[in-house]
């Protein structure tokens, strides 16, 4: 069974404190009450470089052990698979205590077992607000992205771990473990770091902003800029492709659409997209009425589903241009 905490002597002390003599303390009361007379701490080194990335430098988190109880109640229950009862209890529990961050990270957990996963990271966002050194809020957060597979926030969230974490944590570990194996992919793939890949996404997201804005020139144009970093981008190439179409440059979206297909054959969103475009007359502009997008790695191909099959599906007629996402 776990120490209390030596300073609040409610909550369960998870560090060995130096100024208290090497007792064990909770991280809350290690947050709360490190100065300067910790420097050399490990902890105390690891916050200081957190906050000094936040803009505020103050926070208060409500200590209350029955709180915490009934948290870790809710929280079983919901485990062995009583979710509706346990998201009860702590939907009870905010009503009367609205600032408490294990209230808002337990509602996080229960939405992320009924596979709500932006529900679940709006709530763990809440726990964070309240409580910046909340690693576990932060490490499901990053699991919840991950699920999503959005791989630019998984990484933010697991540095986030690894920053406010001590380095032998489990959840620190584990973090690291995805980080370095998640660099190791790209560029064996890719061939480029990380970081660029994820600058690449970035340029991405911003090209396709532009796309849902029908403002096809500058898509392009950032589409391009996320080439510059990520040569084999196939939805960029498609995208590209897509957005000639829709300016009515038939020869140039064939073109990009084919170096898509070149980069891989089965990217389905290039082949249905060309079979549009081959229709289409020299200088007839595709119709920006049928545009819809889909994030087509996430959606199909990982799940084993066919996007023509579901199209064609589908009152057995093609229905609809897609423009595939990072």
């Amino acid at each position: 069974m776990k120490k209390r905490c030596l300073v609040c002597a409610q909550r369960k002390g998870n560090r060995v404190c130096k100024r208290h003599n090497d007792g064990i303390i909770c991280s809350l009361c290690c947050a709360e009450f490190r100065n300067s007379d910790c420097e050399g701490c490990l902890h105390y080194t690891i916050s200081a470089r957190y906050m000094a990335s936040k803009t505020t430098s103050h926070f208060i988190a409500e200590i209350n052990e029955e709180v915490e109880n009934t948290v870790d109640q809710a929280l079983e229950l919901a485990e062995k698979g009583e979710i509706e009862k346990g998201a009860s209890m702590l939907s009870s529990l905010r009503n009367d205590h609205p600032r408490n961050h294990l209230i808002y990270y337990g509602l996080g957990v229960v939405c992320a077992l009924r596979e709500q996963l932006d529900e679940a990271i709006e709530y763990f966002d809440k726990a964070i607000d309240i409580f910046p050194y909340f690693m576990e809020a932060h490490f499901n957060k990053a699991v919840a992205y991950k699920e999503k597979l959005d791989i630019a926030n998984t990484i933010a969230a697991f540095k986030k771990v690894i920053l406010i974490g001590d380095p032998e944590d489990k959840f620190v570990k584990q973090a690291q473990s995805f980080i370095e194996a998640m660099e190791r992919r790209v560029r064996e793939t890719a061939g480029i770091d990380l970081e660029i890949y994820l600058e690449a996404g970035r340029k991405f997201n911003e090209a396709s902003v532009c796309m849902k804005k029908q403002e096809w020139q500058k898509a392009i144009d950032k589409f391009q800029e996320c080439l510059a970093k990520n040569k084999n981008n196939v939805q960029s190439h498609g995208n590209i492709g897509l957005c000639y179409a829709y300016l009515g440059q038939k020869e140039k979206a064939l073109d990009f659409l084919n170096k898509a297909l070149e980069i891989d054959p089965s990217y389905e969103p290039a082949v249905i997209n060309r079979l549009a475009v081959e229709s289409l007359k020299d200088g007839e502009k595709l119709k920006q009425k049928e545009f819809e997008s889909v994030e087509y790695y996430r959606d199909y191909p990982l799940r084993k589903k066919s996007l023509l099959q579901s199209i064609f599906s589908e009152n057995g007629f093609f229905r609809g241009k897609i423009g595939g996402q990072f």
